[in-house]
């Protein structure tokens, strides 16, 4: 199983679904086998090390640099084998787009992806991983491919509680099964959201709002009934990516979040580095 690379230069442009602000990002071929990100002139690796904030979304930085959000956009990636590329970023965060990793897929596939020489690092999980924080859960088992199993359990909604899926990851059912999944929020977080800085680009096209036992916004779902545990895993799998590396492997978690997953993934590599 190889990387894939660019053939030509993907824009995408709009708000942050936090910062309200106005962005634009390019996917720059490069001629290595590397993905960064450049703002402000700084070079700025995806991975864990250089995570500083997991407050509602995943950010990245170096310095007075940072990038908020980006995981919507390294899900797209990792899951489509995408490697070799600059990622410029001319604003603050990755735009929000229509709150799912939508405009990132169809963007990169219509590009005409390439096959690149370079073999992806694959980790096969030999022993079983477990790994709790706070009310999120998370295991690991050996598989002879890539799944990932996703349970949330809330008494905030009635239609999020006890959403489940289990799904086997190839950039086809990715493509198809998770990366149209729109983020969400529950009503009565919004007043505090916005009065601590953070959802000042939500709106009703790119966040799925749900009150106690519905949704007020039914027409912007794409998979119904259980599009919150989709979103998740796209979430998921975006901060996974953070690893660099790829596995051979189930993954069962409950309750993911940004902290946890990040705080999940921190003690993944030590138990991989010290084997």
């Amino acid at each position: 199983m190889n990387y894939k690379g660019l053939t030509q230069t993907v824009e995408f442009s709009g708000i942050g679904i936090h910062t309200g602000e106005f962005s634009k990002v390019m996917l720059k071929p490069t001629n290595n086998n590397n993905v960064n990100f450049i703002t402000e002139g700084k070079f700025i690796s995806p991975n864990i090390s250089n995570v500083v904030s997991t407050n509602r979304s995943t950010t990245i930085g170096i310095g007075d640099a940072k990038i908020f959000t980006v995981e919507h956009l390294m899900s797209a990636l990792y899951c489509l084998y995408i490697t070799g590329i600059d990622i410029i970023v001319e604003g603050k965060e990755i735009p929000a787009a229509d709150g799912s990793a939508r405009v990132f897929v169809e963007k990169i596939v219509m590009s005409k992806i390439i096959d690149i020489p370079n073999e992806i690092k694959v980790v096969k999980i030999n022993d079983l991983i477990k790994y709790q924080i706070n009310d999120a859960c998370y295991e690991v088992l050996p598989a002879d491919s890539f799944i990932i199993s996703c349970e949330l359990i809330t008494d905030k909604s009635n239609f999020v509680n006890n959403q489940k899926l289990k799904i086997k990851i190839t950039p086809e059912t990715y493509t198809s099964q998770i990366a149209y999944a729109k983020t969400f929020c529950y009503l009565e977080e919004v007043e505090h959201l916005l009065s601590s800085g953070f959802g000042r680009g939500g709106n009703f096209e790119n966040v799925i709002l749900i009150d106690r036992n519905k949704v007020i916004n039914p027409e912007v779902l794409t998979y119904n009934d259980d599009e919150c545990v989709r979103h998740k895993i796209l979430d998921f799998l975006g901060d996974l990516s953070l690893t660099n590396l790829y596995y051979l492997a189930e993954f069962r978690i409950v309750n993911p979040s940004h902290y946890a997953n990040i705080e999940f993934c921190k003690q993944l590599l030590q138990i991989l580095h010290s084997n």
